[in-house]
């Protein structure tokens, strides 16, 4: 029995290749020493990977805005309103006051300080650590501010213990007192070129070419101070989704793939069955050439043609016979992964990098199933759980830092948020107090100018009073009532105040029915 052999042969696509051919290389490869420290990770490769992530972004954006978005404003550090607050303290509150708001409105000429630091915060949940550069004035102080761009810039060891002077309060005053502390140096190396600066707070001149501590060094080479913004307690900040990196990259090729699948689309994977024959030479090459050329829209109406010679075999009598030829496509793609399992993919992807960040869908644009009870739930949740911690972290660092150098000891820097309130669910909840006279005039102006959309000033004393004693007063007209000399004459001015009141009071009636 004569031998029968099977041939198979392959024929794919030849497609450029959806590989990066990006190589993140470290401009500090060959300077790590004694001196320089060297990150776990890359952190160019850490801060570029947002450009790839279709979820990244968003979160990062959502951090920045929810966080530094509301803005800047002082604060008092004791109760103002208090009884028991001397008038001075006030005074000197007041003065300290308008010197912080300056000094937030001027720290940068070009952008406001809520977008230099909105910088370092994204390079912080990028890449784990975030910088800006503080300049200081004349008498010292910090003065200005300015965004560095953490990929370019290195962490040196711990120098040696240095006695530096500090600012305290005790007993409301402030004392001086001395301590001894160790300080950081930091380099930026971008083209081959080295910049030093010194950690923020270090008192020693520097110089910033060398990141030698020289006393002579002039005042143009002096080096200025860095604030580092990191995520944790080591060296460098470590990224809070650096665990799904692989998530991240993966969702990056289920993206190609998808990509591809639609480029190529016109291409239905099948297998060619010859039976009893074999192709021609011409076929084959025919058949190459069209698997080259299954790209672009041009292509996506032709038909191949195959054509196949049968196999010939010879007879006893010596007669050749040739078998008839079939030829067979049968397609493949039932046994590839169908689109669905791509979505799902991406889909966890995308769960698992915003967990890391904790943040609700509707953070990031994904808000179907939301209602208006659900949603106040998750904001609120998140803006107690997450916003309002960092806004604090961020604050009580800039307040330690600069405060003690700007001699402010009454006020600090705070970051305001959202209010969830809403007017006319407040104003029906304060309609039995008001009634009750729990409330007066004045601590409802706010409330009202936010309804009306404008400020209202407060009222005098004399009209700062509860409701129900206007009430009374008008029924009893009592003469030591201080309104009751407003009920004398219809023309004085007071009459038009007690109209606006019993219109408050309609309104309020209204609303608690």
């Amino acid at each position: 029995m004569g031998e029968q052999r099977m041939k198979a042969t392959i024929i794919k696509s030849q497609a450029a290749s959806s590989n990066t051919k990006q190589i993140y290389d470290d401009p500090f490869s060959t300077a790590y020493n004694d001196d320089i420290i060297e990150p776990p990770y890359n952190l160019k490769e850490l801060k570029l990977i947002g450009e790839y992530s279709t979820i990244l972004q968003q979160c990062v954006e959502a951090y920045r805005v929810n966080i530094l978005g509301f803005g800047f404003e002082p604060t008092y550090r004791f109760d103002y309103n208090a009884k028991d607050t001397k008038e001075e303290l006030r005074t000197a509150a007041d003065a300290e006051w308008v010197r912080l708001e300056e000094f937030l409105r001027y720290l940068n000429y070009d952008e406001e300080v809520e977008t230099i630091l909105g910088y370092a915060l994204e390079d912080r949940e990028k890449m784990g650590n975030g910088y800006v550069e503080v300049l200081r004035d004349a008498l010292n102080r910090p003065a200005g501010m300015e965004y560095i761009d953490g990929q370019y810039i290195r962490v040196c060891k711990r120098t040696v213990p240095e006695e530096v002077e500090y600012t305290i309060t005790e007993n409301g005053q402030p004392r001086k007192i001395r301590r001894w502390r160790t300080f950081r140096k930091y380099v930026q190396m971008i083209n081959g070129k080295k910049v030093y600066f010194k950690e923020y707070g270090d008192p020693r001149l520097m110089n910033l070419s060398t990141g030698q501590f020289d006393e002579a060094t002039p005042a143009h080479l002096q080096a200025s101070e860095i604030v580092h913004f990191k995520l944790g307690s080591g060296t460098y900040g470590i990224p809070r989704w650096v665990g799904h990196i692989v998530h991240q990259y993966g969702a990056r090729k289920a993206e190609e793939l998808n990509y591809m699948y639609f480029k190529q689309g016109r291409h239905v994977p099948a297998a060619v069955v010859v039976e009893n024959g074999m192709l021609t030479d011409e076929a084959y090459t025919n058949l190459r050439e069209y698997m080259n050329d299954i790209e672009g829209v041009e292509n996506a109406h032709k038909f191949l043609v195959l054509e196949a010679a049968g196999l010939s075999s010879e007879e006893d009598t010596g007669e050749e016979i040739v078998a008839p030829v079939k030829v067979q496509i049968k397609s493949l793609a039932e046994i590839l992964q169908q689109d669905a399992l791509f979505l799902e993919y991406d889909e966890k992807s995308r769960d698992k990098l915003r967990s890391s960040f904790r943040l609700p869908p509707i953070y990031t644009g994904e808000s179907k199933d939301y209602n208006k009870a659900t949603a106040d739930t998750a904001r609120k949740i998140t803006e107690e759980q997450v916003f309002e911690p960092e806004r604090k972290t961020i604050t009580g660092k800039l307040n330690t830092l600069f405060l003690a150098d700007l001699d402010i000891f009454y006020v600090e820097i705070s970051l305001k948020g959202p209010n969830f309130g809403d007017p006319l669910e407040t104003a029906k909840a304060l309609s039995p107090l008001v009634t009750a006279g729990a409330a007066v005039p004045n601590d409802l102006r706010d409330l009202l100018g936010e309804m009306l959309g404008k400020e209202l000033e407060a009222l005098p004393d004399e009209y700062n009073l509860p409701f129900p004693v206007v009430m009374n007063a008008l029924q009893q007209a009592q003469q030591i009532n201080p309104l009751a000399s407003i009920l004398k004459s219809k023309e004085e001015p007071g009459t038009e105040l007690l109209n606006i009141m019993k219109d408050l009071r309609d309104v309020l009636e209204e609303l608690q029915q």
